[in-house]
C-alpha cells in the first residue's frame, strides 16, 4: 500500500541515520530489503525523497566492497548516474557523494563498473559548479578512476583509458582551469592531478569563465582553442 509522502520521508531519514553508523548497522538495513526500496524511491515524483535516497545509498557506499556489491546487484548506480544528469543541484550532489564514495572503498572491477555506466561524464560536468565541496568531491572521484586506469594502463604497456574519456569530456580542460581556482584544495587537487595523469600537456591560456548565477555554474567563454560555441554542459 502506498504511504503518504510525509511518512515515506521520515522512515527514510531514520533508514539514512542508522546506515551513518557502522558496517554492522549498515548491514542490518541491507539485511532487511532496503536496497529495492531506495530504487524505487529514486523515480519518486518528489525531488526531496529522491535527495534523501541518494544520501542514504552514499553512505551504503561508504561501507565494505560487499555493500557496495550490492547497490550494484541492485542495479542502483544507474539510476544515480542519470540522476547526477538531470536532476537539480541539491539532488546530484548526494548522488556525486554516492558514487565518489563507491570508486574510494570499491574494488577494481566495481570502479571498472562505474566507468561502463558512463559516470565519468556527470562528474566532469560537476567540475564547473560553484559549491566548491562538491568540485572537490567529483575531482576526488575522477582521481580514484584515474588511479585505476594508471594500474590497467601499466599491466597492459599502455595508455590510462580513463584520462582519454575524461579528456573527450572536456574533464582536462576543465580540471586545468581549476588550477587557477580560490579555493586551496581545489586548485592543489586539480594540479596534482594534471601532472600525475596528464604528462606536460601545455595550459590552455583560456579566457576566466564568467559566472551563470543561474545554473550555479562557471560558464567558458569561446575561445580558439576550445570547441565550437564553447563547452557543451
Amino acid at each position: 500500500m502506498a504511504q503518504p509522502p510525509n511518512v515515506v520521508s521520515a522512515a527514510l531519514r531514520a533508514v539514512g541515520n542508522i546506515v551513518t553508523g557502522d558496517d554492522v548497522q549498515t548491514q542490518v538495513i541491507l539485511n532487511c530489503s532496503a536496497l529495492p526500496c531506495l530504487h524505487h524511491l529514486l523515480s519518486s515524483s518528489k525531488e526531496s525523497i529522491r535527495k534523501e535516497a541518494c544520501w542514504t545509498i552514499s553512505n551504503i557506499t561508504a561501507g565494505n566492497r560487499t555493500q557496495i556489491q550490492a547497490v550494484i546487484d541492485a542495479n542502483i548506480f544507474p539510476l544515480l548516474i542519470e540522476i547526477l544528469s538531470k536532476s537539480e543541484f541539491k539532488t546530484k550532489k548526494e548522488a556525486a557523494w554516492a558514487i565518489t564514495n563507491a570508486t574510494s572503498g570499491g574494488a577494481p572491477d566495481q570502479v571498472r563498473y562505474l566507468v561502463s555506466q558512463n559516470c565519468i561524464g556527470p562528474m566532469c560536468d560537476l567540475l564547473t559548479v560553484m559549491d566548491a565541496k562538491i568540485v572537490i568531491v567529483a575531482l576526488s572521484g575522477l582521481e580514484n578512476i584515474l588511479k585505476l586506469g594508471e594500474e590497467d594502463a601499466k599491466l597492459q604497456n599502455g595508455t590510462n583509458p580513463y584520462a582519454v574519456l575524461i579528456e573527450e569530456c572536456y574533464g582536462l580542460d576543465k580540471i586545468e582551469f581549476l588550477q587557477s581556482h580560490e579555493n586551496m584544495e581545489i586548485y592543489q587537487k586539480a594540479f596534482d592531478i594534471i601532472e600525475h595523469f596528464f604528462g606536460t600537456e601545455e595550459e590552455d591560456s583560456n579566457i576566466a569563465p564568467s559566472i551563470d548565477t543561474d545554473h550555479q555554474q562557471y560558464q567558458f567563454s569561446s575561445d580558439q582553442s576550445l570547441p565550437m560555441g564553447g563547452f557543451q554542459f
